[in-house]
Formats: C-alpha cells, sequence, structure tokens
C-alpha cells in the first residue's frame, strides 16, 4: 500500500490530472521503463529517491507545459511531439530569447488534441 504523501502517490495523482497514461510518461520522462513505473505506481517497489525527484520535476515540465497552451488537453501519447515542447521550453527559459520563445509557444500548440 502506498503511503499518502509518498512520491508514488503524487506521480499517480498528477498522471491522472494531466489525463497522461503512464506508458507515455514513461517515455516522455526516460526515468524508468513502463514496467518499472506501473510496479512502482502500484506500491510493488518504491522508485529510488533519484529517480522520483526526477519524475516529479518531469510533471512540473508537463504541468507548466498544460498551462501554456490553455484548457485545451495536451495528447500525451504524441511523445515525440511533448519532448520537442519540453526541449524548446527548456531552451527558451535558459536563453531568454523571444525568437525561442516563439518557437517553444509553436511546440506547444503542436501537442494539443
Amino acid at each position: 500500500m502506498l503511503a499518502a504523501l509518498s512520491p508514488e502517490v503524487k506521480i499517480k495523482n498528477e498522471l491522472r490530472e494531466l489525463y497522461c497514461a503512464e506508458s507515455n510518461f514513461a517515455k516522455i520522462s526516460g526515468v524508468v521503463g513502463k514496467t518499472r513505473l506501473a510496479d512502482g505506481l502500484a506500491g510493488q517497489k518504491d522508485f529510488d529517491r533519484h529517480d522520483a525527484e526526477r519524475m516529479l520535476e518531469v510533471l512540473q515540465e508537463m504541468r507548466e507545459l498544460q498551462t501554456a497552451v490553455g484548457d485545451a488537453p495536451i495528447d500525451w501519447s504524441r511523445v515525440d511531439k511533448v519532448l520537442t515542447a519540453l526541449v524548446m521550453r527548456r531552451i527558451a527559459k535558459f536563453e531568454n530569447d523571444e525568437r525561442m520563445n516563439d518557437i517553444a509557444r509553436s511546440a506547444a500548440q503542436s501537442v494539443v488534441k
């Protein structure tokens, strides 16, 4: 059984709120594979601290991406486009360049259903 405030519960709840399938998240985060993610979220084997922190960071970026596109739901199954959008947003944040911000906005819109 998962503890109420465990990283596993937080990850599971975030995925539910984002309407993101575990299999898609495993590909998007690149931290653990689908089977390991499923085992952790089912309470069969806790994630190690580093993996849990990294997955929570990716989920934060995914929430920010969802916020950036507004009410339109993101199609998380478009993993390649989601990954591109996340990378473009990271670059735009780092560079703080208007052209990169435009590219990041365009990439974000490409993941909407």
